[in-house]
């Protein structure tokens, strides 16, 4: 057993997930293979991924969210998903992510590409870069990641760079 569990941590430190021990998560017509290690937290009709610590600096633990179309109809300040713009559910401040001390701030897009999320689909991925309290020059950011796959009504949210994430969507299997 502790041989395994050595075994299972240096591969968890590598960041590869080719040989490391999964579980499936299902959630809105879809299956990923996860890492062992990540749980899974229900979030109303979404789900949480945790994948790492949880900080008390941090608005958030280390994760990513399930969403469906729930998520999408609320996605923009209480509006649908809009795809210029960050994912945003709140109407008002939000706390910064990686440092709840401050508040987010200006989100600016980076890249958006088409990704494959399993056999047949495509998701629109957009990464943006989300400044934290603008009163104060380089205060702290960090990345957000949207994978949108609208025929299905999914959206998944990462804002910690969750290694190999897009991996692991572009494996998923739809029912």
């Amino acid at each position: 057993m502790i041989l395994t569990l050595a075994l299972s941590a240096s591969l968890a430190m590598t960041g590869s997930t080719a040989h490391v021990a999964t579980k499936p998560v299902t959630f809105q017509g879809f299956t990923i293979q996860v890492p062992l290690q990540w749980h899974v937290k229900k979030e109303g009709v979404n789900l949480r991924v945790i994948t790492g610590a949880c900080s008390p600096q941090a608005a958030e633990c280390q994760s990513f969210l399930l969403g469906g179309a729930q998520a999408i109809k609320y996605a923009s300040e209480g509006n649908p998903y809009r795809t210029d713009q960050a994912y945003h559910p709140s109407s008002g401040v939000t706390e910064c992510v990686p440092m709840k001390k401050y508040f987010s701030g200006q989100a600016t897009r980076v890249k958006t590409s088409k990704a494959a999320f399993g056999t047949g689909q495509q998701a629109l991925f957009t990464e943006w870069k989300v400044s934290c309290d603008g009163s104060k020059a380089n205060a702290a950011s960090y990345t957000q990641r949207v994978w949108y796959v609208k025929a299905k009504k999914v959206i998944v949210v990462d804002h910690w760079k969750t290694p190999e994430l897009g991996a692991i969507l572009a494996k998923a299997v739809w029912e």
